[in-house]
Formats: C-alpha cells, sequence, structure tokens
C-alpha cells in the first residue's frame, strides 16, 4: 500500500468533511476580470452564466459550498445544455480592486473553468440588490432652519447664530433667533405634539424676533412632520410651514472654537474679560489654544459624545490685566471637569458629570 498517497487523500477528506454545504446559490452576485475580460453573473436558484471575450455565453447551473478551513465559498457548477465539464468559482469576502477604476469591490474572486484556465477578478452586488442607506430619523440630527413657508429667513433677522432643532428621547431643544429653548415632545405617526416651551428671555432687534414668534408659533401643540432625505418639514394645522435641513455630523477636530462663555467654579458661566480670546482646537489627542494670558496643551480622548481632558501645560507668562490671572485659571480648571460635548448651529457645547456647563464656544469662520 502506498502509504505517501494515502497521506494527502486523508488530508482532502478531512478539508472536506469541514466542508459545510450552503443551499442555494451566490444570488445577485456580479463577477469580472480583465486580462482577458470576461463576466460571471450568479441569479436565483443556483444559476450562473459565464461570458468570455473569446466565446458566447455559456449557462451553468450548480450549488455553493462554505470552505471553512479556508474560509472561501466555493460555487461549483455544470453547463445547462448537459455538454462541457465543471466551473468552480471560489469567493472571499475581502476588499477587491478591479485596477481599472480604482472603485473597491466587496468580494474576490478565483474562477477555475473547465479547460484549465484560471480567471482572477472581483464580484459587486447589483444595483438592485444594495442595502440602501438607513432613512433618517426627525431623532438625532441637529436640524437647521432653512425656509419660512417656502421663503428663506429675513437676512436682517440673522443674529450670527442659526436657527436650530434637534430631538432626542422626548426632549427638543435649540435656538429660535434670539432664544434658546427646550421642552418635551411625542411623536405618533407622522405627529409630533409639543409640550409647554421653556426658554431665555432676552430681546433681540425686530426682524430677530420675528424669526422666532414664526418659529415657535410652530412648536405649539401638535403638527405634522416629513422627513425628505435630508430635509425636515413641519406643517402646522394653521399658519407657516418650518424648513430644516439636517447638519453634518458634528466634529470636534479641525475647528478653532473662540469661548464665549466657561464655568467660574462658583456655578456661573461667565463671558471672557474684554481683551481676552479664549480659544480651542483639538487635533491628533491633543487640544491646545489660548487661556487669556498663557498658550496651553493638554491631552484628550473622546468616543461619542463623551470626552476627557487630562491636566494642561501652559507658558509661563504673567499678565497684568485685572482679574486675567484668575480667569485662566478658572477657564482651565472648567477643561479639566468635561465629559460630554456636542455642536448645534456652529456652537460648541460642553459639559461635565453633574449636568453643569463647562463651556460655550463658537467656531472661527474663514
Amino acid at each position: 500500500m502506498n502509504v505517501g498517497l494515502l497521506q494527502p487523500v486523508a488530508a482532502l477528506v478531512l478539508f472536506l468533511a469541514c466542508s459545510l454545504p450552503v443551499r442555494g446559490a451566490e444570488a445577485s452576485l456580479i463577477c469580472f476580470g480583465n486580462e482577458p475580460s470576461w463576466g460571471l453573473s450568479f441569479t436565483a436558484n443556483g444559476a450562473a452564466r459565464l461570458e468570455l471575450a473569446d466565446q458566447g455565453a455559456v449557462a451553468y447551473r450548480g450549488s455553493v459550498t462554505r470552505l471553512t478551513a479556508t474560509k472561501e465559498r466555493a460555487w461549483r457548477g455544470r453547463p445547462t445544455s448537459g455538454r462541457g465539464g465543471e466551473l468552480v468559482a471560489f469567493l472571499t469576502d475581502a476588499t477587491c480592486s478591479d485596477n481599472m477604476s480604482e472603485v473597491q469591490h466587496p468580494v474576490a474572486a478565483r474562477v477555475s473553468l473547465p479547460d484549465g484556465r484560471l480567471l482572477v477578478g472581483c464580484c459587486r452586488l447589483p444595483a438592485a440588490a444594495r442595502t440602501p442607506p438607513p432613512a433618517m430619523s426627525i431623532e438625532g440630527p441637529t436640524w437647521r432652519l432653512t425656509a419660512i413657508d417656502g421663503t428663506k429667513p429675513d437676512p436682517a433677522g440673522q443674529t450670527g447664530r442659526p436657527v436650530t432643532a434637534r430631538f432626542e428621547a422626548g426632549r427638543v431643544d435649540g435656538f429660535s433667533g434670539c432664544n434658546q429653548f427646550s421642552g418635551g415632545y411625542t411623536i405618533d405617526g407622522d405627529r409630533i405634539s409639543f409640550a409647554p416651551l421653556a426658554g431665555t428671555m432676552m430681546a433681540c432687534a425686530p426682524p430677530a424676533m420675528a424669526i422666532e414668534r414664526s418659529v415657535q408659533g410652530v412648536l405649539v401643540g401638535t403638527v405634522r412632520y416629513a422627513i425628505d432625505g435630508d430635509r425636515l418639514t413641519l406643517t402646522p394645522a394653521t399658519g407657516a410651514a418650518l424648513a430644516f435641513q439636517a447638519e453634518p455630523p458634528p466634529t470636534l477636530a479641525g475647528v478653532v472654537w473662540h469661548v464665549t462663555g466657561f464655568n467660574n467654579g462658583r456655578d456661573a458661566v461667565v463671558g471672557p474679560l474684554a481683551g481676552t480670546d479664549l480659544t480651542l482646537s483639538f487635533a491628533d489627542g491633543m487640544v491646545h489654544g489660548h487661556a487669556g494670558c498663557n498658550s496651553f496643551r493638554a491631552p484628550y480622548t473622546s468616543d461619542g459624545e463623551r470626552i476627557s481632558v487630562g491636566a494642561a501645560m501652559t507658558t509661563r507668562k504673567a499678565c497684568a490685566g485685572e482679574g486675567v490671572m484668575q480667569q485662566e485659571r478658572e477657564f482651565l480648571a472648567a477643561l479639566a471637569t468635561a465629559t460630554k460635548w456636542s455642536v448645534r448651529g456652529g456652537m460648541l457645547d460642553v459639559h461635565r458629570a453633574d449636568g453643569q456647563r463647562v463651556l460655550n464656544a463658537n467656531a472661527e469662520t474663514p
């Protein structure tokens, strides 16, 4: 008995024993390659169609087997005409480039033809089979006002800060043109019902107050809402409809933030002293900026909206202005307590673990 021959046979038996048959075929998958040009399309019920540049199309029927030892799927089939040998396609879930368009595809393929040729290429999903992006929800994004009753807001009423609204877990908050607001809401189908809103009580120029009245006049009672792509419309039973667009996902990095208020450690958020500019920039795990007198840098980590800031290192200047050095100490102490951040309407809002505000800052405009 030839023992040397039995060893590879035993290995082959073990390999096949670890191969798990999978019902059906690689439905809705298109494989292709160049040099030579070829295409292999898989459809439902184990059907496949091979197209080569040097011959006509050939229809095959077969089945797929999952090869756990090599983490591949092997599709084996024979011509439906009954004439010709077996075609085997080895399919691997891996990023694959077609080397022509530089487009990345989700599956790599090696195809063994009945005549012994080996084809190498990529596979893609047909357009109709690709998973569509999830529909946007009213909850989560920050919505920026784009129109009131089909008309852009009066530029004279713009305060430099856009009108926004954000819905999350039954709470809505935002900026209505002059004041910040917050309140509760419930959703039932395409209707949203608002509880009475609370907010700040500032007075602004008449154009800004006119925008605010239009906005807050809609956020009362029950209104219809509709989402089309990244656009939201709130339509009351009577009065002007509001149109919003979702802002891009917020980011800390790549922006210079100018602080407009910070926690002084005595349960008060105060603005910077006249003539001082408190700034923040986040990049590569470090936050750096100006604390009113000295430049500073500190390590930070972030995970989603969670943030942690380490001890700050500063330059060693001493500034003579009244309260400047105290402001610097209070600002850096507040920064070290940060645990959560958000950006809405171009404004950075940072809070600590007990919910107290750490600071507000506006993004520097180009």
